[in-house]
């Protein structure tokens, strides 16, 4: 897979340079992910969304027509109006994680101990439009002018003019240290705190247009008007300076700023990104899909918030729910190459030496100079270069060879660009490697090759012909001591190039009993790192003293996982490439951070990587990535979003304990626990991964994946410490003690051991005198047919009269479709008993009564994908309309069987009838 990398010239670090520059200037166009909808199908209840808050905690809340709902990133909480509100127009938090809310039927107020909402002062009987919460007071604005509810709960009506006016309907309302800026259709009202005095500035004669929404920072108000796009209002003169860039049809709904970026929704052209330092529009995202296959749901938006995670979310006018899409700077960014399109291209290999890229893909590979402006795709053709997969590359001659698995090498002139191929059989080229004398190694299926210079073999080793213990050589690696060293699926081994010989017999027994080692380095230190495709790396020094394997203690037990490749930094932190994504490791690789899908990477899996200055490329199944090796991923708290005492919900009592990290004290007989949690970054909930562990009954940390809740079933009586975070961040870690106490007294329990002991005696005694009487050893039951073995017999002939039936009531009556569909469901169908139907699967069939349901689901999900079905339904729609009963049990089941996930499959299978 890999070759001995060279450095890169001056021009790919100013082109690398370049391309973070822009991504720093303009993030939205550097790492605008895919928007997301959330709607019924997602558990947002009443999807009519008119305004969005996100608390201190971490949680997105929005109002609709008669609920506030709250969401994690997975799942809603609903909390319902007691009566009819109409439409609810503005959330705000004040003390204890309570909540005011401003209603079209006046304030409410949401208590978050007894998660309940209760009507407050009900002489504010009109629409209340802004929340305003400082030092302990309440400013309402309302469509009849301003309350003031001081801390004594004395209320204060406010009147901005005595006669009928606009100006007493306030809309919305911007607070700074000394003052709060309440906004009207017609202008602006200035309430100084300290004094309580009111400035009127009504609007310029330049614009005739309402005005409909504002925000600020500390000098200057954006307002938003129904005609005019945004104009801007100098706080300190007091007067309207300019408008912003026209935004689609000018018609402003909802604004939202942060960093220098301010979004305008309108009603009708979608939403708008502003970058105010330059007063420019940078990106603009509609119901229209644009050549990012970007899209809304609805042109009508009704609120914005551009929240502290830089996620943005998009409420509509209509019943569509909310879309939300990320632009934070992660720290990958896709590469793309001029108007090249390289997002969705799998690449298995990458190549950068001296200003020139080389990508590789499993039918052919790019090349790429930046400094001329070409792009080069050369694929694998029957007529001229029969090859697939493009294994490896490396710089030979001034020329580029290139490796590939089945199709045998190839050379590049650098000049020309004339591809032709220089070995002389079609080998299975794993990796090149040059030594000191210049020759030329490659490491093969089918032995080792030696070409000179001018690319004409010298040598050809192999099991038959040499000491090489393998025919299969994975890779060969020359080190700092000139030693060459040859990886086979059967060892490692020593090459004495002069003499030809292979030996193992220096090697310490440690490697002698590594697993089939598919790559090696050596580090600054003078380490040697070895990779299996597998969870966990060797490393030795020099002196084979000190070995250890390299592996973080949660991935220990994740067979999954798999280390391709360790690459070191100029900071000589490790970043070891594999199919997490990439981890990286400080300089002791003693603590580990992991970049996956929610730090940019568009697809989990890393195939190579290369390190070039301060930046690391990656190789993925959907594109080039790159990111600065100096980056980190963005953390955020996980948080106890429900928690379940047999089966109802505590989390209104314990709340406030497991905030504080304290003890929940619980009855012996409430032992079973059901935990819900969630990292708040708001990413895909199918990709994150989680660990945890409850200490006192799991051993070792475990891992989640794609599923953000975990039940304990009845828990003994003791002291256990649940600890969750997203994988390998520790700042995420949220844990909590619980204590199940025991219904019995130390002294019985004392009496009841002391009382088992002489039982147990007296048992002993009488066995011991019995004589004569022959034990019976009994065999553990191994297997699933020692299993049934005390069952009534099933004959061949009755098993296959069962599972004809089986099948035609799966094939025919199509059962699996029925979500809810149970092991005696089918028993029942096909005129037998769950017990009998259960060896059916198990001992006949060898599978799982679930595995079988699921493989009629996924291949009538292949059917619908294949048909003109798929363009209709969401994916999510999809797995329900084929029987799963939730979109993780499908991702889950379709990975498990297919090896790829459902939207990998979804690209690879054209629609019939197109």
């Amino acid at each position: 897979m890999k070759t001995h990398k060279r450095k890169e010239l001056k021009s790919a670090e100013i082109l690398v340079f370049v391309i973070l520059l822009v991504c720093h200037v303009f993030p939205l166009q550097a790492n605008l992910t895919a928007v997301r909808n959330l709607d019924n199908g997602s558990g947002l209840q009443d999807p009519k969304v008119s305004c969005i808050m996100k608390d201190s905690k971490g949680f997105v809340w929005f109002g609709t027509l008669n609920t506030i709902q709250r969401f994690d990133g997975v799942q809603f909480k609903c909390f319902y109006f007691p009566e009819q509100v109409e439409k609810v127009f503005v959330i705000k938090e004040i003390e204890n994680s309570d909540f005011l809310i401003g209603t079209n039927k006046g304030l409410w107020k949401y208590e978050a101990k007894s998660e309940i909402l209760l009507r407050i002062f009900p002489e504010i009987n009109f629409p209340v439009r802004s929340l305003c919460y400082i030092n302990g007071k309440v400013y309402v604005g309302t469509s009849n002018g301003i309350y003031i509810i001081d801390k004594e709960q004395k209320l204060e009506h406010l009147r901005i003019t005595d006669e009928i006016s606009a100006y007493n309907q306030i809309i919305g309302a911007y607070a700074t240290a000394k003052d709060i800026w309440f906004l009207s259709p017609e202008g602006i009202i200035a309430y100084t705190l300290s004094t309580g005095g009111i400035r009127i500035y009504g609007k310029d004669v330049k614009f005739t247009s309402k005005l409909s929404c504002v925000v600020g920072n500390d000098k200057l108000l954006y307002i938003g008007t129904v005609t005019h796009g945004v104009v801007i209002f100098d706080m300190l003169s007091g007067e309207y300076s300019s408008f912003l860039p026209s935004v689609g049809n000018n018609h402003v709904s909802a604004l939202s700023l942060r960093d220098g970026i301010l979004c305008c929704g309108t009603l009708g052209s979608g939403v708008f990104f502003i970058s105010l330092p330059e007063q420019q529009i940078i990106h603009s995202i509609s119901a229209i899909p644009n050549d990012n296959d970007e899209y809304l749901t609805s042109d009508m938006i009704s609120c914005l918030l551009l929240d502290n995670m830089n996620v943005l979310w998009i409420g509509s006018t209509s019943y569509m729910g909310v879309d939300y899409l990320q632009f934070r700077n992660k720290p990958f960014y896709p590469y793309r190459f001029g108007n090249q399109e390289l997002r969705n291209k799998v690449f298995n290999s990458l190549y950068f030496v001296d200003g020139i890229k080389l990508l590789g893909t499993p039918n052919g590979f790019y090349y790429i100079c930046a400094s001329k402006s070409q792009i080069e795709y050369f694929p694998s053709s029957l007529e001229k270069n029969s090859f697939g997969y493009t294994s490896a590359f490396i710089k030979y001659n001034d020329d580029i060879l290139i490796g590939t698995r089945g199709g045998g090498a190839y050379k590049l002139d650098r000049h020309t660009l004339q591809l032709s191929k220089f070995t002389e059989t079609n080998l299975d080229v794993n990796s090149f490697a040059i030594d000191n004398q210049g020759y030329l190694w490659i490491t093969t299926l089918n032995g080792l090759y030696c070409y000179n210079k001018d690319l004409k073999i010298e040598k050809v080793y192999t099991n038959l012909n040499s000491t090489l213990v393998d025919d299969k050589v994975n890779y060969l690696y020359i080190d700092t001591k000139e030693r060459c060293w040859v990886a086979t699926d059967k060892g490692l081994q020593f090459l004495n190039t002069k003499e030809g010989i292979f030996s193992d017999e220096s090697l310490p027994a440690e490697l002698h009993e590594l697993p089939p080692v598919t790559y090696m380095t050596e580090d600054r230190q003078g380490n040697f790192l070895f990779c299996f495709n597998k969870n966990r790396v060797f490393i030795c020094d020099s002196t084979f003293n000190h070995l250890r394997y390299v592996c973080t203690p949660e991935d220990a037990g994740y067979l999954g996982y798999s280390i391709r490749e360790v690459l070191q930094d100029k900071a000589n932190n490790y970043w070891l490439v594999g199919s997490r994504g990439v981890v990286k490791g400080d300089s002791a690789l003693n603590h580990f951070t992991l970049f996956s899908s929610t730090e940019g990477l568009p697809e989990p899996y890393s195939n190579d990587g290369q390190l070039c200055g301060d930046t690391i490329w990656l190789a993925t199944a959907k594109g080039i990535v790159f990111a600065d090796i100096h980056s980190v991923p963005q953390s955020a708290p996980t948080v106890i979003s429900d928690f379940l005492v047999n089966g109802v919900s505590v989390l209104a009592e314990y709340g406030e304990l497991i905030e504080k990290r304290g003890v929940i004290a619980l009855p012996e007989d409430q032992n079973t626990l059901d935990i819900t949690f969630a990292t708040l970054t708001y990413d895909v909930p199918d990709l994150m991964i989680y660990e945890y562990q409850l200490e006192g009954y799991d051993k070792e940390w475990k891992i989640l994946r794609g599923i953000n809740s975990i039940k304990f079933s009845n828990l003994s009586p003791g002291e256990y410490t649940f600890k969750v975070r997203k994988q390998m961040d520790e700042n995420s870690m949220q844990s909590f003690q619980i204590r199940i106490r025991s219904s019995l007294s130390a002294w019985l329990w004392l009496g009841f051991a002391l009382g088992g002991v002489l039982i147990a005696g007296v048992i002993y005694t009488i066995e011991k005198k019995r004589r004569g009487k022959k034990t019976v050893q009994v065999k553990p039951l191994h297997n699933e047919e020692e299993k049934y073995r005390f069952n009534k017999k099933i004959s061949d002939e009755e098993a296959q009269v069962l599972i004809s039936k089986l099948k035609n009531y799966m094939e025919k009556e199509r059962a699996f479709l029925n979500p809810e569909l149970k092991l005696a469901h089918v028993a029942d169908a096909v005129g037998t008993s769950t017990q009998t139907l259960s060896q059916i699967f198990n001992v006949n069939l060898k599978t799982r009564y679930y595995d079988f349901v699921n493989e009629y689901r996924i291949d009538e999900f292949k059917r619908l994908v294949s048909s003109n079905e798929k363009d209709r339904y969401t994916l999510k729609a999809l797995a329900g309309l084929c029987g799963f009963s939730s979109y993780t049990t499908f991702f889950r089941a379709f990975k498990e069987t297919t090896g790829i996930t459902p939207n990998e499959y979804m690209q690879q299978v054209e629609p019939t009838g197109r």
